[in-house]
């Protein structure tokens, strides 16, 4: 008893090292973030674009969906989701029409705000370069959306492609306009650099205004794009985790065996050699000889037709005659002797319990020959 408290402190020791260990593991983890927001130092974040606004005098501010005092403002959302709530889809367009400036940035903003795109036939891959136009200028940049925008008469395109493709225009609504660009890629920290990247950004957005510059993360942060990691501390998930452990360990202990394994008896066992005994001793006590050798007289002649094909009408001589030659153990003499006692016993002659035994021994000895032959 005292051995098994000392595994069970043991086992709580180690667990609560467990938890340790795990706990501060998990807080020295990287910190995960979302694509394409402000804050994040990640290669796929806007930081190194943000930071150099913010130091060279922009005014830029970050917020999480539109508020009643955005005016006279200037608004980026990039890789915004198709929006499925209307009323964010009029809030936005309002916005545009009091005079402010959106822009979206998005490979595929098909559905947004009106926009149309159409597949283009220049198929390049991520790493791979392509000259696009801006007036008079070319810039070489990492082309990575496969979509084109559609224009309309009075949309003024801002970069086209050499085939005359636009990725990127500016369209009126209301008092406002709408800046729609397709290589979201292009802003992010590992490739704003890349190429001229940063001449094609500056010359599609137009941070040169006088106006607030606003990075909109309603998209980015909004529940539907955290990670379901991101939903609880780390401390929750390390004790969901050991739990599981504990519930497995628990269950597992509740289900083993401790001690011998003993196998279950074979159906042959159970009502084939223990109901003989029983039968056997009932005989014996109940001195019904002669009924118990009748009982075996009668199995082994069935034995002998099935072996033999001899019929019940073959007296035990004759029967005893034919096999004779494969009864082994058994001389002539006591094949005769048993045939004849047999034939008696069959008659009803009753018997006492020595040779109840002897003839017991010499049917048994003829049914293994029989049953082995």
């Amino acid at each position: 008893m005292m051995f098994r408290k000392k595994i069970w402190i043991i086992g709580i020791i180690f667990f609560l090292m467990l938890i340790g260990v795990s706990f501060f593991t998990a807080n020295n983890s990287p910190k995960h973030y979302p694509p394409y927001l402000v804050e994040s130092p990640s290669p796929n974040g806007l930081k190194a674009l943000y930071t150099y606004l913010e130091n060279n005098g922009y005014q830029v501010s970050q917020e999480n969906g539109l508020s009643p005092a955005s005016t006279n403002t200037m608004r980026i959302l990039v890789s915004p989701p198709i929006f499925s709530d209307q009323t964010v889809v009029n809030t936005y367009q309002s916005y545009i029409e009091e005079g402010n400036t959106l822009v979206i940035v998005k490979e595929n903003p098909e559905g947004l705000l009106g926009i149309s795109t159409e597949f283009s036939n220049l198929q390049l891959s991520s790493d791979s370069s392509g000259l696009i136009n801006h007036g008079t200028e070319q810039f070489e940049v990492n082309m990575n959306s496969t979509q084109t925008l559609v224009t309309e008469p009075d949309d003024h395109i801002i970069l086209s492609t050499e085939q005359n493709n636009a990725i990127a225009l500016e369209r009126q609504v209301g008092d406002g306009s709408l800046i729609v660009l397709t290589e979201p890629n292009w802003l992010v920290n590992d490739q704003i650099t890349e190429a001229d990247h940063t001449a094609a950004i500056f010359a599609t957005i137009p941070f040169d205004k006088d106006q607030p510059i606003v990075f909109d993360e309603y998209t980015v942060t909004t529940p539907g794009n955290v990670s379901p990691f991101a939903l609880y501390p780390g401390w929750a998930y390390v004790l969901l985790v050991q739990g599981i452990i504990l519930t497995i360990f628990i269950l597992w202990k509740q289900g083993k065996r401790f001690g011998p394994v003993r196998p279950v008896r074979e159906e042959t066992v159970r009502f084939s050699d223990e109901r003989l005994k029983a039968i056997a001793i009932w005989q014996t006590k109940g001195k019904n000889y002669t009924h118990a050798l009748q009982g075996q007289i009668q199995y082994i002649k069935e034995a002998i037709r099935l072996r033999y094909g001899l019929p019940y009408s073959y007296s035990w001589n004759e029967r005893l005659t034919v096999i004779q030659d494969r009864i082994t153990n058994l001389t002539e003499e006591q094949v005769s002797r048993l045939a004849e006692q047999l034939q008696a016993i069959e008659n009803n002659q009753s018997v006492n319990k020595q040779e109840f035994v002897t003839l017991t021994k010499m049917i048994e000895t003829i049914r293994k020959e029989v049953e082995e032959a």
